[in-house]
C-alpha cells in the first residue's frame, strides 16, 4: 500500500515540478494560474452541460449519452490541469500520469464518437440556412395564423348562426363529462338557464324516474361509444306533459379516448299533440267516409274521379254486377264504345280546359246493359287551383225511365180500360133502367152491381193491377151479402192468381150470383148450403157454383140482366162458357174459361 501512494504521490527521489522552474515565483505563479483557471473553467462547462440536459428531458438516447461523454471529457481535462498545478510543489507524477491516461483513454472514445458524428454534423444547417428557415417559418406562421383566424372567423359565424338557429327552438343541445355533470348547454328550456345546469348532474336536474331511465343509457355509451337514442316523457309543473326525442353521442379527446357525450332533445310535444289532433281527424275523416260509403251502397248513385288523362284513380259504388277494379286504372276508352265515348269524352275534355261543372243525360252501355245516368261532372283542383281531373256523379236512372214507360203505358192501359168500363156500366145502367119496375129498384141494382165491381177493383189495387187470387176474389163477392166463414159456405179450391181483366169479368159474375142466391137462392133461408168450388185441368179453370137446400127453384120465364150478364158478357169476355142449371133442388152455375196469361196486359207492360 505504502509503495501504491510512493507511485503516485512521489517519492523522496523526486522533486517537484517548482524545482524545474528554480522557484521563480514569476514562472510558478504563471503556470498555477493558467492550469487553475484552465480546471476552473474545464468544471464549469460540464456543470453547463449537465444543467442544460436537465432542463431539456426531450434530449434522450444517443444524444443524451454523447452530451455526457463529453462532461466526463471535460472533467477529466480538467483533472489533468488540476495535477499539473500540483507537481509545482508535490511530486504526485504517478497519479498526474494515471489521470492522463484516463484523460486520453476518454478523449481516444470522445473523437471516435466526434469523427463518427462527423458526417451528420456535416448536415447541421448553417446560421444562414437557419435564418432563411426561420424567415420561412415566419413566414408560413403568418400564413397559418391568417387561415388559423380565417378559420376562427368561420367558425364563430358558424357558431352565430348555429346558436340563432337554436335560440327559440324545441331543441337543446348539451355536453356531459364522465361523471354525467354538465359542461356546456345551449338553448336551455323549461326555466332553467346555462348557469343552473352547468355543473350539475341529472339526478339534481331531472325527476327521479327520468334520471333512473337516462342514467344507464349514456353510461352504456360511455362504455362502448355507439351512439344511443329514447324516448322520454316527464310531467313540467308549467306546460304538463313534455315528450323528448333524445340523442345521445360519445365524444373523445385527441388520443381517442372517450372523456364525455354530446346530447341532442328535440321537444316532441307539440308534433304529439298534432300527430293525435291528426289521427283524431284521420279517424274523422275514415267515418265519414265509411258513412258515405254506406249510404252509396246498395244506391243507385256512383260518384267517381279521373285525372287529365281520363284514367279512373277512385270509385264509389260502382254499378250493379261491377268492381272498383273494372274501373280503376282504366280509361272511357277502354271501358266503352265509341258510340258512349262520343257522349262522355267530349263534355270531360271540355271540363279539363274551362273548369265549368255540366251535367249530361246519357244512355250508356255498362257491362254489357244498356242504362240511362244522369251525370254531373265538376273539376278536382289541387291546393293551388289547378285542374288535376273530374269528380263525377252518376245517378243511375234506368229504373226511373223505365217506370215512366211503365207509367205511360198504365196510363193507356187505365184509359182503355176506363173506357170499357164505362161503357160496361152504360150497358149495365140501360139493361138495369130496363128491368127496373121503378127508379128505386133501379138505384138498388146499379148500385148494388157498381159496389161489385168496386170489390173487384179494390181487390186489384192491392195487387197493383197485376192480377188477383181466385180465392180472394170469391171471398171479396160474397162478403157483399153474407159472411164467407159462414156455415152456409163451403169454398173449396187452390189459390190461383189470375187476371185483371179475367177477375173484374169473374167478379161481376160471382156478384149477380150471390145477390140471386140472397134473394131468392140458399142464402135467402138459415138452413140453405152454398159451394163454390173450382179445379184447374188441360189449361182451363172450371168453377162450380152449387146451391142446395133453399127454397124451390122455378126456371124464369124471361131472361133477366143477370142471365144475360152472366152468359153474354161474362162468357165471352173470359173466353169461355157460362152455363146456368136452375134444378130445382137449387141453381146450378158452371164457368169454364181459359185463363189468360199471368199478369194480363198490364203485367205484359210491367
Amino acid at each position: 500500500m505504502s509503495d501504491l501512494l510512493t507511485y503516485l504521490f512521489g517519492a523522496a527521489s523526486f522533486m517537484p515540478h517548482g524545482y524545474c522552474l528554480l522557484w521563480r515565483p514569476d514562472l510558478v505563479a504563471l503556470h498555477a494560474v493558467s492550469d487553475g483557471l484552465i480546471a476552473l473553467a474545464y468544471i464549469s462547462i460540464p456543470i453547463t452541460i449537465l444543467i442544460f440536459l436537465k432542463r431539456r428531458p426531450d434530449i434522450q438516447g444517443h444524444t443524451r449519452r454523447i452530451g455526457y461523454l463529453f462532461v466526463a471529457f471535460i472533467v477529466a481535462c480538467a483533472l489533468t490541469h488540476l495535477t499539473a498545478l500540483a507537481t509545482l510543489w508535490w511530486p504526485a507524477y504517478g497519479a498526474q500520469g494515471l489521470i492522463k491516461l484516463v484523460t486520453a483513454v476518454i478523449s481516444i472514445a470522445t473523437a471516435t464518437v466526434v469523427w463518427r458524428l462527423l458526417p451528420k454534423l456535416l448536415t447541421i444547417p448553417s446560421l444562414q440556412d437557419l435564418e432563411r428557415a426561420n424567415n420561412m417559418l415566419a413566414m408560413e406562421n403568418r400564413e397559418l395564423n391568417t387561415v388559423v383566424d380565417e378559420s376562427q372567423g368561420e367558425l364563430n359565424r358558424i357558431n352565430e348562426r348555429f346558436e340563432k338557429a337554436l335560440t327559440g327552438s324545441n331543441i337543446t343541445v348539451y355536453s356531459q363529462d364522465r361523471d354525467l355533470r354538465y359542461t356546456w348547454i345551449h338553448n336551455p328550456r323549461f326555466g332553467f338557464d346555462s348557469h343552473d345546469l352547468v355543473g350539475r348532474n341529472d339526478t339534481q336536474v331531472l325527476p327521479e324516474d327520468v334520471a333512473g331511465e337516462l342514467i344507464p343509457l349514456k353510461q352504456r355509451v360511455l362504455e362502448t361509444g355507439e351512439a344511443a337514442s329514447t324516448y322520454v316523457a316527464f310531467d313540467d309543473p308549467e306546460t304538463g306533459t313534455v315528450f323528448l326525442d333524445l340523442v345521445v353521442h360519445a365524444t373523445r379527446d385527441a388520443d381517442g379516448r372517450i372523456d364525455g357525450l354530446l346530447c341532442t332533445a328535440i321537444d316532441m310535444t307539440e308534433k304529439n299533440l298534432y300527430e293525435i289532433r291528426l289521427a283524431s281527424m284521420a279517424s274523422q275523416l275514415a267515418e265519414a267516409n265509411n258513412r258515405f260509403e254506406k249510404a252509396l251502397d246498395g244506391s243507385l248513385i256512383t260518384v267517381f274521379e279521373q285525372d287529365r288523362n281520363l284514367k279512373y284513380v277512385h270509385v264509389a259504388n260502382p254499378p250493379e254486377n261491377l268492381s272498383v277494379e273494372d274501373f280503376v286504372g282504366k280509361t272511357d276508352a277502354e271501358l266503352f264504345s265509341e258510340e258512349d265515348q262520343l257522349k262522355l269524352i267530349p263534355a270531360k275534355k271540355q271540363l279539363l280546359e274551362t273548369g265549368e261543372s255540366t251535367v249530361l243525360e246519357v244512355d250508356v252501355d255498362v257491362g254489357g246493359k244498356l242504362k240511362s245516368y244522369n251525370v254531373r261532372l265538376d273539376p278536382a283542383r289541387d291546393s293551388e287551383g289547378r285542374i288535376t281531373g273530374i269528380i263525377g256523379t252518376g245517378v243511375d236512372m234506368t229504373y226511373k225511365r223505365e217506370n215512366e214507360r211503365q207509367m205511360h203505358l198504365v196510363m193507356r192501359e187505365l184509359t182503355h180500360r176506363s173506357k170499357n168500363l164505362l161503357a160496361v156500366i152504360q150497358a149495365m145502367a140501360r139493361q138495369t133502367a130496363a128491368r127496373s119496375d121503378n127508379t128505386d129498384d133501379f138505384v138498388e141494382s146499379f148500385s148494388a152491381r157498381l159496389q161489385a165491381m168496386a170489390a173487384s177493383h179494390d181487390l186489384l189495387v192491392s195487387q197493383s193491377w197485376y192480377g188477383a187470387d181466385l180465392k180472394e176474389l170469391v171471398r171479396a163477392h160474397l162478403a157483399q151479402s153474407i159472411d164467407p166463414g159462414s156455415p152456409q159456405i163451403e169454398i173449396q179450391g187452390e189459390s190461383r192468381s189470375i187476371t185483371a181483366d179475367d177477375a173484374q169479368n169473374l167478379g161481376l159474375a160471382l156478384h149477380e150470383l150471390t145477390t140471386n142466391a140472397a134473394k131468392y137462392g140458399a142464402l135467402s133461408v138459415l138452413d140453405g148450403k152454398l159451394s163454390v168450388s173450382w179445379d184447374e185441368k188441360d189449361g182451363k179453370i172450371r168453377l162450380v157454383w152449387k146451391e142446395t137446400g133453399g127454397p124451390e127453384v122455378v126456371p124464369p120465364k124471361r131472361n133477366g140482366f143477370g142471365r144475360m150478364l152472366l152468359e153474354r158478357l161474362v162468357g165471352p169476355a173470359l173466353n169461355g162458357d157460362v152455363h146456368i142449371d136452375f134444378d130445382p133442388g137449387g141453381v146450378r152455375c158452371e164457368i169454364e174459361f181459359s185463363p189468360k196469361k199471368a199478369g194480363g196486359s198490364v203485367e205484359g207492360v210491367a
